[in-house]
């Protein structure tokens, strides 16, 4: 629009002028010091040589203006495009952090659950009786190391968490699998295991219902930063990502 009136301003403006010319040599002079040196068309060609010369650096202006600021953008829109690839790398990264604790979650919990324990010596019948005292050792070693390695493997991916709440999980998760290992102990040795198997549950309950929880906040952050309109600064703020 600001073009469109400077055009229509040009024109009016070379009109006046052209007639000003007109009537300034359609009249003799006054006196010899007021006779022109130039035609009217000499002073028509000086004026249209300035006004295209002013005019050709009011376009460089304007175009180094344009030039300008379409450099800003694309550079507006590189660093916009790097955000979002580097975005899309969080979400990746996440999602695959939250799939990796869910799934050591659950090796953990099946490690140390008090059935599978048990179906461990579920063909103990079978074998010899000279054999039946080295066989029980064998499986429940085989069960220490599991709950051992599971507890090992859970506590790596807590670690890789800077929320609050990873500690008190950790400490959980050490809890649950000592009761668990005495368990073990105690089914290997023989001894009476009901008040051990009572820790074990409470412990158990507390484990699963924190960890359910922390995955749960995990999986709405994870969300907001899919579905919400976070800039990079925003999401690196919420996972405490170190600047």
């Amino acid at each position: 629009m600001k073009n469109r009136h400077l055009f229509f301003i040009l024109i009016i403006s070379s009109i006046i002028f052209a007639f000003i010319v007109h009537c300034l040599f359609s009249k003799p002079a006054i006196n010899d010091w007021f006779v022109a040196e130039w035609s009217a068309g000499d002073i028509l060609t000086y004026t249209s040589t300035v006004a295209l010369g002013l005019l050709a650096v009011w376009q460089n202006i304007k175009f180094k203006e344009e030039n300008d600021k379409s450099q800003d953008r694309m550079e507006k829109l590189a660093i916009k495009a790097n955000e979002l690839s580097v975005i899309s790398k969080v979400i990746e990264y996440e999602k695959e952090k939250i799939f990796q604790l869910n799934a050591k979650r659950q090796n953990f919990i099946d490690a140390c659950n008090t059935t599978n324990v048990s179906s461990d010596l579920s063909d103990i019948a079978n074998q010899p009786s000279d054999f039946m005292k080295t066989y029980v050792k064998i499986k429940m070693d085989s069960r220490d190391s599991q709950i051992r390695l599971s507890a090992c493997e859970l506590l790596h991916e807590l670690g890789l968490y800077s929320d609050d709440k990873v500690s008190e999980i950790s400490k959980l998760v050490y809890e649950y699998s000592k009761i668990s290992i005495e368990l073990v102990n105690g089914i290997r040795s023989g001894i009476d295991i009901t008040n051990i198997s009572e820790q074990k549950q409470k412990l158990e309950k507390e484990f699963i219902s924190s960890m359910s929880n922390f995955i749960y906040i995990q999986e709405n952050m994870l969300n907001e930063v899919i579905c919400g309109d976070l800039s990079l600064e925003g999401i690196k703020e919420m996972y405490k990502f170190v600047k």
